[in-house]
């Protein structure tokens, strides 16, 4: 039987992070299923999933745990089957200038929907012939199937204007 572990990182950007984290995976009969890293403010933190044998796994655990010696921050979770059930899936791009509370905004409309974000990657980044800061968000969202798209968008218009920011759903 075989169990899945969630491992988040955040440790001073370095080379060797991963090579070490991967290192100790294999080593510990674990299986590197996916995961998502980035640097961010001199940083480096991502999040791992990773398959071991149930025999293996308090092993594995234990060694990860281990690597807080090398000033890694880490928690470990056990991964859960999600309950099966019908849904919509849609992608959501959001661009405009960059203001305090946009992700809170159109997060909390989502919630109100029932609309659970499956992934939402976002940056900023210095917008072209203007100097100021643009704002870029991308999302999979997870619709309940009773819930039409349309309504989604229109919910999400009413907020884009507030926020000057373009909100596109497909």
């Amino acid at each position: 039987m075989q169990s899945q572990l969630i491992i988040s990182i955040i440790s001073a950007d370095k080379p060797g992070i991963i090579e070490l984290l991967s290192k100790t995976v294999r080593a510990h009969h674990g299986n590197w299923l996916a995961s998502n890293f980035c640097r961010m403010s001199g940083q480096f933190a991502g999040i791992v999933e990773v398959e071991v044998a149930h025999e293996y796994q308090a092993e594995l655990t234990h060694a990860i745990q281990a690597l807080t010696q090398n000033n890694i921050q880490l928690h470990i979770a056990i991964g859960a089957e999600a309950p099966a059930q019908e849904c919509n899936l849609a992608k959501l791009t959001v661009v405009g200038n960059d203001k305090s509370g946009i992700i809170n905004q159109i997060a909390t409309k989502l919630a109100a929907l029932k609309v659970n974000l499956l992934n939402l990657k976002s940056s900023c980044e210095s917008a072209p012939n203007w100097g100021s800061q643009l704002f870029k968000a991308e999302a999979t969202l997870e619709l309940p199937i009773e819930l039409d798209i349309d309504d989604v968008q229109e919910a999400l218009e009413d907020i884009a204007n507030d926020l000057v920011v373009e909100i596109s759903l497909e």
